[in-house]
């Protein structure tokens, strides 16, 4: 008999942990914001690049191609050959795995070429194309569905991630990165923001205009980008806490 009550008294005993286990509330979690090297080291330009497949710019007489590091060599021409059919050249590079350093503007009719940039010690983690878009076809009235979809493109958009902030040492979408425009040629390149953590919103508001809210640290912005005059109109947010 003592036995059975004993038993019994320890079996009550699990439920009663077991109730008291189920009962407990989730712990909130809080995200801490992204640690960044106050002073970041200049990491070394790589030694070896590559330049494989140019593009035309539509209405402009100017062909680009990305340099990138020569040790991802095979891995992007199997890409390219994985995705030859693919609609457009932002598709046939994947920017989160080519490591781009660079681009080579060539002009076709005078034979000029010049480089967007005079070294290769930054990482070009997007290219976007800005322009006035193709009008709707009878065929095809999404013009968003189309290949090639600028008729003219006026200018080049980039997100670049320039020093190895969160000290891993390499260059990625980890690090503390900035937006830039560039003219067709690749010529004048100008930076827009800089310290962006996390690009939250890249928005269009038609043809001349950009709005991109970011985070910066622990702060939050959101910027009005006039794409014509290269200028930006920046304020923070409220804090969400």
């Amino acid at each position: 008999m003592f036995k059975q009550l004993w038993k019994f008294s320890g079996l009550v005993g699990i439920l009663l942990v077991v109730a008291g286990c189920s009962d407990r509330q989730p712990q909130a979690t809080v995200s801490t914001p992204t640690t960044v090297n106050a002073n970041p080291v200049p990491l070394a330009a790589p030694k070896n690049v590559w330049m494989t497949h140019f593009e035309q710019l539509n209405g402009t007489p100017y062909l680009y191609a990305p340099i990138y590091v020569a040790e991802q060599e095979r891995k992007s021409i199997l890409k390219q050959i994985k995705s030859a059919s693919s609609s457009s050249y932002e598709d046939r590079w994947n920017y989160g795995e080519t490591d781009i350093r660079n681009y080579m503007f060539v002009h076709r009719d005078n034979l000029s070429g010049s480089k967007l940039l005079a070294n290769n010690s930054s990482r070009i983690l997007q290219l976007e194309q800005i322009g006035e878009p193709l009008p709707p076809s009878k065929s095809n009235p999404d013009t968003t569905d189309r290949p090639n979809k600028l008729k003219t493109v006026n200018a080049l958009w980039y997100v670049r991630a320039v020093s190895d902030t969160n000290s891993d040492k390499q260059l990625s979408s980890l690090d503390r990165k900035q937006i830039g425009i560039s003219d067709v040629s690749g010529a004048n390149y100008t930076e827009i923001i800089k310290d962006i953590d996390k690009i939250l919103l890249n928005s269009r508001i038609g043809i001349d205009r950009r709005l991109v809210i970011y985070t910066s640290g622990s702060k939050r912005f959101v910027a009005n980008i006039n794409l014509p005059t290269r200028t930006a109109t920046i304020k923070e947010l409220p804090a969400i806490n």
